[in-house]
């Protein structure tokens, strides 16, 4: 009986010790991940970096980015839930595609219902195209998609970038990026049938180009709105300024939208740019990016006007270093504060935390902000997701590798 005594105290302690790991404070590394919080990950001797990263909702982390191998090739890894690579993922928790010789690479991901993944980018060559790929949950292609699981679309005869991809409640997929021919580049948006089919319902071939400004345009963040509505924001007139526009479910313009679907906002004279969007369950849209050599952060009513209720005139700049800080991520926890990630003078992970009104959340980290070196080369986040107990996860470049982070999020 004694022994059992013991044994059922020491189980509770373990439980409690445990517990005190799962509760720390908000912006502490989770030391349940990769033991310290922090992973990288290598595909080649050369330079790999995750651009994109998603939650399952079993849990496990997917990222996505850029192996170099002959130049640039499209790479996805698959951790579980405490940070070692997925054995049932592709063998090994990695896997590569190519387009063609040269510099491919993927720059967004998405969890689809049936538990598939859609990888977006673009291909190599000498005119670039919107490049997806998509992925069975083992890592396989998809053969019923496009018929070997990848596929390219064209806007121009020039350069064409997907940024962004996005699944609608129908199961339809949304890629964004920019459509570029010599020194003009507009938002592009294609919509694909589960199959990889372009949408003729989408302004007639599954295609829509939009300019916001005379000089150069794209988008580089998609969400889809619960009414069906496609949010894009991105950069206008040569990145300076945040650029938005929101579409029908046909692909014409929201008029409802700031007078005819489309809206720029400066915050200074130099380079200002949105990198992602995020949608507020009152409908107000969140996007962040950079604001010269700052975080950068607007907010918008449904109706496309900036928000004065967020920072005062719906803006707000966070710096972290007296260099460049750029924010490349955006998304809200379930109690409404709103995180975004990015990188601190390009050496290390950074991240922010603000409340409902624009203000830093000084119960992160004590002052709103943590910065996270993985290596002592450059570092940076280029996404992060939110797991469903409000953990953070970060992913970008640690030096030449994949590097992941897991946050506590309080």
């Amino acid at each position: 009986m004694k022994r059992l005594t013991v044994a059922i105290s020491c189980g509770y302690a373990a439980v409690a010790l445990l517990a005190s790991f799962a509760l720390g404070a908000p912006a502490e590394l989770d030391p349940i991940f990769s033991d310290d919080g922090k992973l990288r990950t290598n595909f080649t001797p050369g330079f790999d970096q995750a651009l994109a990263v998603a939650i399952q909702p079993d849990g496990k982390i997917v990222a996505a980015g850029r192996a170099e191998s002959s130049g640039g090739v499209f790479a996805v890894a698959r951790y579980t839930v405490d940070g070692t690579l997925d054995p049932t993922f592709s063998a090994d928790g990695k896997t590569t595609a190519n387009f063609r010789p040269g510099d491919d690479f993927a720059a967004a991901v998405v969890v689809l219902p049936d538990g598939d993944l859609v990888v977006a980018g673009r291909t190599a060559g000498r005119n670039h195209k919107f490049a997806l790929v998509r992925y069975d949950a083992d890592g396989t292609p998809d053969t019923a998609f496009s018929g070997d699981g990848r596929l390219v679309t064209d806007f121009t005869t020039g350069d064409d970038h997907a940024w962004d991809v996005a699944v609608q409640a129908d199961g339809k997929i949304v890629a964004g990026g920019i459509a570029a021919s010599g020194s003009d580049g507009q938002f592009a948006i294609a919509r694909y049938n589960a199959d990889g089919t372009l949408d003729p319902t989408f302004d007639g071939d599954g295609r829509v180009t939009t300019n916001l400004t005379a000089r150069f345009d794209a988008i580089t963040a998609l969400a889809i709105q619960p009414d069906g509505k496609i949010v894009a924001a991105g950069a206008a007139n040569d990145d300076r300024v945040f650029a938005l526009a929101r579409y029908n479910s046909d692909g014409t313009l929201d008029n409802t939208f700031d007078g005819d679907g489309k809206s720029v906002t400066n915050f200074t004279p130099g380079h200002d740019f949105a990198w992602d969007v995020a949608l507020q369950p009152d409908g107000k849209i969140a996007t962040s990016g950079r604001a010269a050599a700052r975080f950068g952060l607007a907010r918008y009513t449904a109706d496309g006007t900036l928000d004065s209720t967020f920072g005062g005139d719906g803006r707000v700049t966070t710096n972290f270093t007296a260099d460049l800080d750029i924010s490349t991520g955006i998304g809200l926890q379930a109690d409404g504060k709103i995180v975004a990630v990015g990188g601190a003078n390009n050496l290390k992970f950074a991240i922010a935390r603000y409340n409902d009104d624009g203000s830093l959340d000084l119960s992160f980290g004590g002052d709103g902000k943590v910065t996270t070196n993985l290596t002592r080369g450059r570092d940076y986040a280029w996404d992060f997701s939110l797991q469903a107990d409000g953990k953070i996860v970060a992913a970008g470049a640690a030096g030449a590798r994949f590097g992941v982070v897991r946050y506590l999020g309080g």
